[in-house]
């Protein structure tokens, strides 16, 4: 595979070698990216995950009253 075949080739910088990575959702879906986009996708989860935590608590800053949402369904 060259740079070409990465998913994310318009930005201009690939970097590395491009392979089928798994997408992070759990979809089963795979996506061809380069280490330098597969690392910068890495990092981008990592801050999601700060944010949006996995976890049926709610952060601090979550208002329910804010949109009429709950944090987990379940409760």
């Amino acid at each position: 595979m060259t740079h070409q075949d990465c998913l994310d080739y318009g930005s201009g910088d690939c970097a590395g070698a491009v392979a089928y990575r798994m997408a992070l959702t759990g979809s089963g879906m795979a996506f061809q990216r380069c280490d330098h986009h597969w690392d910068l996708r890495l990092q981008r989860e990592e801050e999601l995950r700060q944010v949006y935590p996995d976890s049926p608590i709610a952060p601090a800053w979550f208002d329910p009253m804010a949109a009429g949402e709950r944090w987990d369904d379940d409760y």
